[in-house]
């Protein structure tokens, strides 16, 4: 009994052991590298990475390894440097599978590609970059790349500035020396055309920190301060844009807005509408849990809003903003003071509120629920409906097709007889020989194909069913298509030509409903050419590729279209025609529009009108 025990305790400790092993092998760890371009101090780069981490800890949850580097292009003073730093990056990751490269600008993908950084090649990137800086070579071109370009919208983060002092109309702008100081001061007195129309704007810029001291200090009281960048002085000393603008703030009675989310780093700038690199952080971690999870880079959507409302509430009190009408609702406060009372005095009353609103709120589920009931039996009725209508434009169409149909019938059927009556006739002369028999039976075998296919191709057309997408190959939809409306063309004297393609292409849908949109198209031609001269009874079939889609187009040589129904023209219940229900369009563009294609008419100004539909090449 003891050894039974003694075994059992072995064997669970045994799987204590082994499991935890296999489902730590199971979950394999994703290596993320950022490549930042500048040095580690920068406020904008911490507050993106932020947001990254935050982000990417939230939304994917498996095991990651993420490895940050810093470049500082700003010491890479000859390429010897350069190129001796990429080669450590090349060795450092040479046995290290990177699942995903980001790259933060600026001037940081001309260094990569240029002392080639291996990692580029063999791994998928996101790209963030600065609109317009590098421009030509900044931008990598390579489908593994998701690229998310940092848009500034200065002009309007100034106007915010100026909403909360309507009555201050001395503006101060404030930028260091460096490359990057520079690049925003462009983008600022680039796009501060509509603030200079009202007010009188100076910059000051190019100095050291010393001097930009001394002008704060006598900047007049009814002024505003904007601080985009202050990265390095005339000396070359470095600085954090916070840092400075805390600094200027303190000794100066104006008040000081920033440009970016990186002021909450350090009290003085009262905040606004910031560029957030915050938001940058989480967008891109959101990108980076699509390509760990294998969604191809080329379609990935990026977005270049990254605007947010933020303020420092302790600035706000300063200068008793706090009530300011220029506050946006969907603001973010830093720094905000906590109370009790005012805090949670909205959620007692809500909870209140609830109480004596759950009757009504249960009573209003139930007719929610009942509605719901009504409106799903109507969206079956809608598509049983819907159903009906092309089963009863097919029929409408066969009507029209009797005539032509029973006469290319007529033709095989007459010519099965005649060869079988000639074999009789041979039989009975006894002068029929293999050879003839043989032909008699191929000619008859020949006809009666040309009589199934016609039969197979109406039977298709006439039922009511709903089919599999498949893969449909178009010219060969076309031409039996023609096959069908061949008799119908003859009766009415109409002249078709088919404008070949050489290259096959197919799309993905409903043969038979495609079908018939085409023979919707060619009855309208046919339709609006009845009083046309025999000789102009001219009906055009074309097929174009372009971009992706192939475009079938029907052109007749009529008097076109009324202006008074071309609008209308696929609604149901529209036609120009004193016997048509005009149902024939409307259900030709739901056809389209259930492939996900685009459909369209318009007169041609040489005469005549063109039908068209467009879908997407599989």
């Amino acid at each position: 009994m003891v050894k039974l025990r003694i075994g059992k305790l072995i064997i669970f400790c045994l799987a204590l052991l082994v499991f935890p092993l296999e489902s730590y092998s199971n979950s394999k760890t994703k290596t993320i590298v950022i490549f930042f371009s500048l040095h580690a101090n920068l406020p904008a780069y911490q507050n993106l990475l932020e947001g990254f981490r935050t982000t990417l800890s939230e939304e994917y949850q498996q095991p990651t390894n993420l490895l940050i580097e810093y470049l500082d292009i700003g010491r890479m003073e000859d390429d010897k440097y350069a190129k001796y730093i990429i080669e450590q990056y090349n060795e450092k990751f040479k046995d290290t599978k990177i699942d995903l490269l980001i790259t933060v600008d600026p001037g940081i993908i001309p260094v990569l590609e240029k002392y080639n950084l291996d990692a580029l090649k063999r791994s998928p990137v996101i790209s963030i970059v600065l609109d317009a800086l590098d421009a030509e070579k900044g931008h990598l071109k390579s489908e593994n790349v998701v690229r998310m370009t940092l848009k500034f919208r200065f002009g309007q983060s100034i106007q915010s500035a100026c909403n909360f002092f309507p009555t201050y109309k001395n503006i101060y702008i404030i930028s260091g020396c460096s490359n990057i100081d520079k690049y925003f001061t462009s983008l600022v007195r680039s796009d501060i055309g509509r603030v200079e129309k009202s007010h009188n704007v100076t910059f000051i810029t190019g100095m050291s920190l010393d001097s930009v001291l001394k002008i704060t200090r006598k900047i007049p009281v009814h002024s505003i301060v904007i601080v985009p960048s202050f990265l390095s002085d005339n000396k070359g000393i470095q600085f954090s844009t916070p840092e400075v603008t805390g600094s200027l703030a303190s000794n100066c009675d104006a008040p000081f807005f920033p440009l970016f989310d990186s002021f909450i780093k350090r009290e003085g700038g009262i905040g606004g509408y910031v560029f957030s690199f915050n938001a940058v952080g989480k967008k891109a971690a959101l990108i980076a849990k699509e390509v760990l999870n294998g969604k191809p880079p080329g379609e990935i959507v990026t977005d270049d809003d990254f605007y947010q409302n933020i303020f420092d509430w302790r600035v706000l009190k300063k200068w008793d903003l706090l009530a300011s009408d220029a506050l946006p609702s969907d603001s973010i406060y830093y720094y905000k003071e906590r109370n009790f009372i005012s805090e949670y005095k909205w959620y007692i009353l809500a909870g209140i509120l609830f109480l004596i609103l759950e009757t009504f709120l249960i009573a209003y589920l139930y007719k929610l629920y009942v509605r719901q009931k009504a409106v799903v039996k109507q969206k079956t009725e809608a598509e049983n409906l819907f159903l009906e209508l092309i089963r009863e434009d097919r029929l409408a169409t066969m009507v029209e097709l009797t005539a032509s149909i029973s006469h290319e019938l007529n033709q095989p059927l007459t010519a099965i007889l005649y060869n079988a009556q000639a074999g009789k006739r041979f039989l009975e002369t006894g002068k029929l020989d293999h050879d003839q028999a043989k032909e008699i039976f191929e000619n008859i075998i020949e006809d009666d194909k040309r009589a199934a296919a016609l039969i197979s191709s109406v039977k298709s057309l006439m039922k009511l069913e709903t089919r599999e997408m498949e893969r449909v190959d178009l010219d060969s939809l076309i031409r039996e298509t023609m096959y069908v409306f061949h008799s119908e063309a003859i009766r009415q004297k109409i002249q078709i030509t088919r404008i070949e393609n050489n290259d096959q292409v197919f799309v993905f849908g409903d043969k038979i409903q495609l079908q018939q949109v085409i023979l919707n198209f060619m009855f309208n031609a046919a339709n609006s050419m009845e009083n046309t001269d025999t000789d102009d009874r001219i009906l055009e079939i074309r097929r174009l590729i372009e971009k992706g889609m192939v475009t079938v187009s029907i052109r007749d040589y009529g008097p076109g279209i009324d202006p008074a129904i071309k609008e209308k023209l696929f609604k149901p219940f529209v036609t120009s025609r004193e016997s048509g229900f005009g149902i024939g369009l409307a259900v030709s563009r739901s056809i389209i529009e259930k492939h996900k294609g685009t459909i369209r008419a318009e007169n041609i100004p040489g005469g005549g009108a063109e039908f068209s539909f467009s879908l997407h090449v599989v």
